[in-house]
């Protein structure tokens, strides 16, 4: 009663109250005829409030109560007819609206005549949906491009996506995977025009997703709804590309739909960089390393120095790529679209050659070391991969889902590498080395889901099956001459010279049974049980010279040949609530894992086993308004795994030496996290948060001794105090008056490590502040620009060494745009700069500024684009990075590329006809 007799008095307010008007009529788009039954609504934009609202008259008009001037939003509905939204400036003039004409929805759904006015970005659930027409981007842009439009939603320089703060693995199309799960092929192929949602969610496994109860499996995904209106006949694009000084860029993409057919390929072939590789992906050619580091960024992650030229050649912008990358997908449902099926194929070959420069600083309790190294790289790989999904509904009640998986991989890699230490400018050790080694892999994964549904509604069978398995094998040498010295003076020198012979297999079965129970309307129970068998074989041959010069004798201390098992049992319960806006999940996860480690060479047997107890919880709750707050806990054990365990020397690095640990404990974390996101439709005012905290049982870390020759030797341990926290938040608005899009993002963390070195505790405190800026404004067919600037203030603490020590302040920052000129020319700019606060430890100045340009215009029938461009302007662009370790500081130079011209002609053809907009009408 008290809500309708508050309406009830703002209605009569409106109609009687003795005050200036504002009057209309609404009328048929066709016909125009006077509409009755519409409401017309006045909300102030300023705070979402209810004005004002009066029904028109049969003959169609109406009267409003003329409020205070300012900015109010227009809202006209009629059940018959699209809703119309406008945002109106009430001053001293307003007094007549006019004629207001509304579209019926039988007419609009015969034809695209609407001009939407959709909210940017919406929240459904547990999912953020951004409107993709609603943030701007150049003619022709990826969808890369249209994703560094989104706010939460960056890219990095190397590819990687986070939204909300965290790592994006997965990136769909309409729901399915695009080429496999190389997320690159999407972002850099699909253009963004096609794109009409970008949906980001946390993506369960399938069979958590059926049963509706958590199974803690999460992955962060980014799906791309296409528009309906791309899905109809083909659409794709022909590039070529070519200049100085001797670059080139040629790729070409189609897409063809039929009904629910879909057929996609592409081809690439380049040396400017465009690899359209997913960043999991390019990582496995790049760096690699396990130990715990600060990042320029503030974060940690763990490397272990020593460095790896076996298995590393090419990522993350180091050396100059040429690339050849091709691919083809397949999807369609049928039969009703009880069946479905999703094939896709890759061919990729890449070659690079890399040269690179390392200074850095080994501080230990007593002193400081310096080390200067170099290496030149090459790197080649080639692979075919083939993935494939098939889904069917066996009957009402039953579907099966067939995943399969299979790639074949061969590696040619060879390096030089040269590194010295210093200690108060007397030589420690030298070293020269050469690495090579030929490789072969080949993946094969296949998997099934078995789903089930009982009458009673709720209450479901599934049984998941699936089988990996994994082969390598690899042929390389390595030659190094290492010198040793005492104060400088030469003390003595070895050579290794060896031949290295790796063997590896591994099989890995899974299955998971899972039943579920409703309890009550709101309440369902799930009964689970899984379990897991793996075998790795693992045979590494070290070969040293006999006589005759041949690789025949066995080297021992660097030679194994293990075949390790295990097998993990999980039987489980979980609880799921749903009631309203409120959705809670309950589980619990015993687990009984049983190693063993068979030694084939020696007498090394052993026997693991781990009893652990993995608890989850998390909450959402649908808040008032277009608010979501989530909340959760879980628990895992992460077991040792077999390099960390097997006790044998790796002298891939003479100077630094892995040794397994055999008495390794299982390592258990504890991860909170949780996340609050905010759309105000009226003001296009957004927010975002999220806060995760992780802490770990018996965390791995690293055991180092050093000794006076300045040889490292290195094994995993456990160790209890590790921590890890970090806090984002993001709040975007708009700037209505000038149309200025703005957000302000601050960002914290935190972490804690501990490691040993020379047989000495060391913790390494670390942390990083933060605030992000960014800006965009975007005006049809004239002009428009999006920038972003970062700033963050580093500190890193090692109890080891005060000398360790470091704090300084970093900052980076991107501005692009483009302006339409005469003669129908576009010009397009972008500016990158990034600054690192100079190190007085290290002499070189490291700040650069990267400036791109090129100039484009559409000719014949606006189909075909000339651009010609120039990338890297000033010639500054170099490959850096800074890494801190607890007890070493590094700074790293390699060749990357810089500045070169490039002519590019596309054609992009497009067989659809879209009938353009007859009014302007607004939903």
């Amino acid at each position: 009663m008290k809500k309708a007799f508050t309406l009830l008095t703002i209605l009569l307010a409106c109609v009687f109250a003795k005050a200036q008007y504002i009057t209309g009529l609404v009328k048929d788009t066709a016909d125009k005829a006077n509409l009755v039954n519409t409401t017309v609504t006045l909300i102030q934009v300023k705070d979402s409030t209810l004005n004002c609202y009066v029904r028109a008259s049969t003959a169609g008009a109406f009267t409003l109560k003329k409020p205070s001037s300012g900015s109010y939003l227009l809202l006209i509905t009629n059940p018959n007819y699209a809703d119309y939204v406008d945002t109106i400036t009430v001053d001293e003039k307003l007094q007549n609206l006019g004629n207001i004409y509304l579209l019926s929805k039988r007419k609009a759904y015969e034809q695209i005549v609407i001009k939407a006015k959709i909210a940017p970005i919406r929240i459904k659930g547990d999912t953020i949906i951004y409107t993709a027409d609603s943030f701007k981007v150049k003619d022709g842009a990826n969808v890369e491009a249209l994703l560094r439009k989104l706010p939460g939603i960056q890219i990095g320089k190397n590819g990687e996506i986070t939204a909300m703060g965290e790592n994006v693995k997965t990136v769909l199309v309409d729901g399915e995977e695009f080429f496999g799960s190389d997320p690159g092929v999407a972002l850099k192929n699909l253009q963004a025009n096609v794109v009409d949602k970008v949906e980001v969610f946390d993506k369960k496994s399938d069979q958590a997703t059926f049963t509706g109860i958590d199974d803690g499996v999460k992955d962060k995904t980014i799906n791309l709804k296409l528009k309906d209106n791309k899905k109809k006949g083909y659409f794709g694009k022909v590039e070529a590309g070519g200049g100085l000084p001797d670059n080139y860029s040629n790729q070409a993409m189609i897409n063809a739909f039929k009904n629910k057919r879909k057929f996609a390929a592409f081809g690439i072939m380049s040396n400017t960089g465009q690899t359209a590789l997913g960043w999991e992906e390019s990582q496995s050619y790049g760096d690699n390393e396990n130990g715990p580091t600060m990042t320029d960024g503030g974060g940690m992650m763990w490397s272990s120095g020593g460095g790896d030229e076996f298995n590393n050649f090419w990522g993350g912008g180091n050396g100059i790529p040429k690339n050849w990358n091709l691919g083809m997908q397949y999807n369609n449902k049928y039969n009703a679209d009880k069946q479905s099926i999703n094939l896709s194929y890759k061919y990729n070959k890449v070659n690079a050659i890399a040269e690179g420069r390392t200074f850095a600083q080994t501080f230990l309790p007593d002193s400081t070391w310096n080390d200067n190294s170099g290496n030149t790289t090459f790197g080649g790989k080639q692979r075919n991969a083939l993935n494939g999904t098939i889904e069917t509904k066996l009957d009402t009640m039953n579907t099966l889902k067939i995943t399969f998986r299979g790639s074949q991989q061969s590696n040619e890699n060879s390096s030089t590498a040269f590194n010295q230490s210093i200690a108060g400018n007397k030589l420690i050790n030298e070293n020269n080395r050469r690495v090579t080694n030929n490789s072969n892999s080949t993946t094969l994964n296949a998997s099934a889901l078995l789903m089930h549904k009982f009458k009673k509604k709720g209450r479901t069978a599934s049984l998941n099956l699936s089988n990996e398995n994994n082969q390598t094998s690899s042929d390389g040498f390595l030659v190094s001459i290492n010198k040793y010295y005492k104060a400088g003076i030469p003390l003595f020198n070895d050579t290794t010279d060896q031949e290295k012979i790796n063997e590896l297999q591994k099989n890995n079965f899974y299955t998971k049974l899972s039943y579920t129970e409703p309890l009550s309307k709101k309440w369902t129970m799930e009964l689970g049980y899984a379990y897991t068998n793996t075998r790795n074989d693992n045979n590494l041959k070290s070969l040293n010279k006999d006589a005759t010069g041949k690789y025949t004798t066995l080297v021992p201390q660097y030679s194994n040949n293990f075949v390790f098992t295990n097998t993990n049992q999980v039987p489980s319960v979980g609880f799921s609530y749903k009631h309203k806006k409120l959705t809670l999940q309950l589980a619990n996860q015993l687990s009984f894992y049983n190693f063993n480690q068979n030694d084939l060479s020696g007498t090394n047997d052993r026997q693991y086993k781990f009893i652990n107890v993995f608890p989850s919880m998390s909450t959402s709750v649908k808040l008032k308004g277009n608010q979501n707050f989530r909340i959760g806990y879980n628990g895992s054990g992460t077991a040792p795994t077999l390099n960390q365990l097997q006790p044998i020397q790796d002298n891939t690095n003479p100077f630094y030496i892995v040794t397994g640990n055999p008495n390794l404990r299982q390592q258990f974390s504890h991860n909170i996290n949780s996340s609050y996101n905010k759309y105000d439709v009226l003001t296009k005012k957004n927010m975002y948060g999220n806060f995760n905290f992780s802490t770990q049982q018996n965390a791995y870390t690293n055991f180092t001794t050093i000794d006076t020759l300045g040889r490292r030797i290195a094994k995993t341990v456990n160790v209890n105090g590790n921590f890890s926290g970090r806090a984002n938040f993001n709040y975007g608005f708009e700037i209505k008056k000038i149309e200025l899009g703005v957000s302000i993002g601050p960002s914290f963390s935190l972490s804690r490590r501990n490691d040993f070195v020379n047989g000495l505790a060391n913790i390494t405190n670390g942390s990083r502040i933060g605030v992000s800026f960014n800006f965009d404004k975007w005006v049809d067919e004239k002009w428009g620009f999006w920038s972003s600037i970062n700033l963050l203030k580093n500190v890193n603490r090692a109890s080891i060494n005060s000398a360790s020590n470091t704090s300084f302040n970093s900052a980076s920052g991107n501005l692009s745009g483009n302006v339409h000129l005469p003669l129908k020319l576009v010009l397009e700019g972008e500016v990158e700069f990034d600054y690192r606060q100079r190190d007085p430890r290290f002499p070189q100045n490291n700040n650069l500024t990267l400036v791109n340009m090129n100039i484009s215009r559409e000719v014949i029938a606006n189909e075909f684009t000339m651009k010609l461009g120039v990338n890297d302007l000033l010639n500054q662009n170099r490959g850096y990075l800074r890494n801190l370790t607890s007890y070493n500081f590094t700074e790293t130079f390699y060749t990357t590329l810089r500045r070169f011209w490039l002519l590019t002609l596309t054609y992009k053809f497009n067989s659809q006809k879209i009938p353009k907009a007859t009014t302007n009408v607004k939903k």
